[in-house]
């Protein structure tokens, strides 16, 4: 009989799942992701699965989260990075657009349509409240220190909305040839957002 895994090698497989996971979910679509399409690229039988998750959509919650906290961490860590509130507020957005470009697999299945139901999954849920706050605790700390006036929560998601459509417009190779480059877009429209509600000195 083989020796028991440790919690660590227990970790370390559901992380080899997940990783084939993500990519599955990407190139075939959620629907067409099945505990025996994982099974066959790791070289399994689709029992051997049940060992670490209970069910497809458990290893897709699983993903998903640990895509989240990855971003999570990028964007915390700029938060903390040096400079005045207006830098690090650039540095997050600069961390946002990395990860995107840098991880598109994680990205895009943490924005795909179709999900597991966050309240079956608590730790999906909990990092999903942990990436909704950091796309707003930047901007609260812009409003506290006076720099604009906006209701912060408002504000945040219309930087996300607009920035996430502009990565999903670069991903889906939808910014031709002719259009301005992804970075001269991006700079304009942050820039038109905070003409719009920077504070004004009296």
């Amino acid at each position: 009989m083989p020796a028991p895994l440790t919690e660590d090698q227990i970790a370390e497989v559901r992380e080899r799942i997940v990783v084939v996971a993500e990519r599955q979910a990407v190139e075939r679509g959620l629907e067409r992701v099945s505990m025996h399409s994982i099974a066959q690229a790791l070289g399994w039988s689709a029992t051997a699965l049940y060992r670490y998750f209970q069910n497809k959509d458990a290893i897709l919650a699983a993903a998903r989260t640990a895509s989240l906290n990855r971003l999570s961490e990028r964007l915390e860590m700029a938060m903390r990075g040096p400079g005045d509130i207006w830098a690090r507020s650039r540095a997050v957005g600069n961390a946002y657009v990395d990860f995107a470009f840098s991880y598109p697999d994680a990205y895009r299945l943490i924005f795909a349509l179709s999900q597991p139901d966050s309240d079956a999954y608590p730790e999906l849920k909990a990092a999903m409240g942990r990436s909704r706050r950091n796309m707003t605790r930047y901007v609260e700390q812009m409003v506290e220190e006076g720099k604009i006036e906006a209701d912060p929560v408002i504000l945040g998601h219309v930087f996300w909305a607009a920035l996430h459509g502009l990565v999903s417009l670069q991903m889906a190779g939808q910014l031709g040839s002719d259009a301005p480059a992804f970075e001269t877009l991006r700079h304009e429209m942050v820039r038109g957002i905070v003409r719009s509600v920077i504070k004004k000195r009296g």
